[in-house]
């Protein structure tokens, strides 16, 4: 038995279609894949870069006191130093990934021992909370920043419709460290 021409032909054109649209989804699933590797490692570059920021830099500062002399005392938070440089709207990452997706915490520690004792779910984000401080930045060598990246998949047919990334990192406070009373 001869097959006709024509039916061949329509043979080839079903296996295409169904070919290409295989390949369609795995090159989606790769472009979703890369991307979500490209916010990973964004997330790991705004979480080191703003945390060296706030704990190098020496700014002006914004938040003016008395002290028990009545001198004027004015210093930048170190939350603030963080928010400002994590929401940079002039770097070259903050093109692709939406700044404002960003939250973010800070754990101030006094020593190593309370760093050891430190529970999993330290100072955690409640409710629509996009900053959290906890503990007192004067006189706490140590910090931990964590930030977390709201992620919306460009294509929601391979992943749910929003995921979290999370990076923490732990930092010597080096801004001001010759005023600490240890």
């Amino acid at each position: 038995m001869r097959m006709s021409q024509q039916k061949i032909k329509g043979v080839v054109t079903v296996e295409f279609g169904m070919g290409f649209m295989l390949f369609w989804w795995i090159c989606m699933a790769w472009v979703e894949m890369s991307y979500m590797s490209y916010v990973s490692a964004i997330s790991d570059m705004a979480v080191s870069e703003a945390s060296r920021i706030a704990r190098l830099e020496d700014e002006q500062p914004t938040e003016c006191t008395k002290n028990e002399q009545d001198e004027t005392v004015c210093v930048r938070s170190y939350k603030e130093r963080f928010s400002q440089a994590l929401r940079n709207n002039d770097s070259l990452w903050a093109k692709l990934v939406d700044p404002h997706k960003f939250t973010f915490s800070i754990n101030y520690i006094d020593d190593l021992q309370s760093l050891k004792d430190l529970p999993s779910d330290y100072c955690a984000l409640t409710g629509s909370e996009t900053e959290n401080e906890c503990g007192t930045a004067e006189d706490s060598s140590i910090a931990i920043y964590r930030v977390n990246y709201r992620y919306s998949p460009i294509f929601n047919y391979f992943f749910s419709s929003e995921q979290y990334f999370s990076r923490e990192v732990i930092v010597i406070q080096e801004y001001e460290r010759d005023q600490f009373n240890f």
